[in-house]
């Protein structure tokens, strides 16, 4: 007994795309930059050098500023390199061996820890930094995002990160949440080579991981910044991604706007993402896109105030009557008499005098 493949009779050809792609980049992506990533990785493979940006953009039936925003984007997270032309749409795209990116972030760093003794965390150590508050802190953060108790290995794996990376217990919970929350991948290894990217480009607080997740495009950064402003001493959960989320891709607010927002995150004890969606949910309603449209604003009660004011100042031109308490009745007859003769005199009547009766 034995196997075989059937002969095709017409060789259509294979494109065969690395799991690396298919399981981390692929689902956290933006579908255009996915279709555009696979049709310029088929025609390298293909080896055919007449394809271009715009070849790709008329075969996707995409516009060409598409194209170039998904170059941008994969080249944000290293898989692919640019290498410019005479040409500024059509620079040659470079696909990173994803295979070869993985051993040099990751397993390089597993190999120096391995070796290194000192980075190794033996029981006593673990039970000893989990009495620090941030970490303790930042374990039960963690194993909040993962829905279960962190095994004994993967505590130490942490704590030897904090040691390896020299980063902070909050950091490090970002870092989890970055790759959890936000990619939707919670192997150890990935989440590693995350931490060590990190560790590489300086981080070394909220602003600065957010400044370089900014220069990525990464919607992380967004996340951070809001976290930031409304005092959160804690990751954002899932849920609340995805109501950011709305506010910028459904309701199309700027930062600017929900920063404006968040400004009244002082004046309320214990604000929450749920109050502040029921604000934006209203001025979506309105159809207030920026801060001018706040300004010219005019709310309800106080068009009402103005109102009566209004009123206020036309009954008292048009009844300025004088108060009876401080006239006799026969004075008040005079008064009204008097009045009474001169809409006559300016009608051109004449009230006949009481010797004429």
């Amino acid at each position: 007994m034995y196997f075989i493949f059937q002969e095709m009779q017409i060789d259509l050809g294979d494109t065969p795309i690395e799991n690396i792609f298919i399981n981390d980049y692929m689902p956290v992506a933006d579908g255009t930059y996915v279709k555009v990533y696979l049709i310029g990785y088929k025609f390298a493979k293909d080896k055919q050098p007449n394809f271009n940006n715009e070849t790709i953009a008329k075969n996707l039936k995409l516009p060409l500023s598409d194209v170039l925003n998904a170059w941008d984007y994969w080249e944000g997270e290293g898989i692919i390199i640019k290498h410019e032309t005479d040409d500024e749409f059509n620079y040659i795209v470079e696909f990173v061996n994803l295979k070869q990116l993985y051993i040099d972030n990751v397993y390089k760093y597993i190999s120096k820890n391995n070796k290194e003794k000192s980075n190794y965390v033996d029981n006593e150590t673990l039970i000893s930094s989990s009495r620090n508050a941030e970490n303790k802190k930042m374990m039960e953060e963690i194993e909040d995002m993962f829905g279960r108790p962190l095994k004994i290995s993967e505590k130490q794996k942490i704590i030897s990160w904090l040691n390896s990376y020299k980063m902070k217990p909050e950091i490090m919970a970002l870092a989890f949440s970055y790759c959890v929350n936000n990619k939707k991948v919670k192997r150890f290894s990935y989440i590693e080579t995350v931490v060590s990217a990190w560790y590489d480009a300086g981080v070394k607080d909220v602003d600065t991981m957010v400044e370089y997740l900014e220069k990525r495009n990464d919607r992380f950064s967004v996340y951070s910044r809001i976290s930031k402003a409304l005092g959160f001493n804690r990751t954002l959960t899932e849920a609340e991604m995805k109501t950011i989320d709305k506010w910028i891709d459904q309701w199309d607010f700027s930062m600017e706007m929900i920063l404006k927002c968040l400004d009244n995150s002082t004046k309320i004890n214990n604000p929450n993402i749920n109050y502040f969606d029921k604000i934006l949910g209203e001025w979506y309603k309105n159809g207030f896109k920026t801060i001018e449209d706040l300004k010219n604003d005019v709310k309800p009660e106080a068009k009402t105030r103005t109102a009566a004011k209004e009123n206020s100042k036309t009954k008292n031109k048009f009844h300025n009557f004088i108060q009876s308490d401080d006239y006799s009745g026969e004075e008040l007859e005079q008064i009204a008499r008097k009045r009474f003769e001169k809409k006559l005199d300016k009608l051109g009547l004449n009230m006949p005098d009481e010797e004429e009766k």
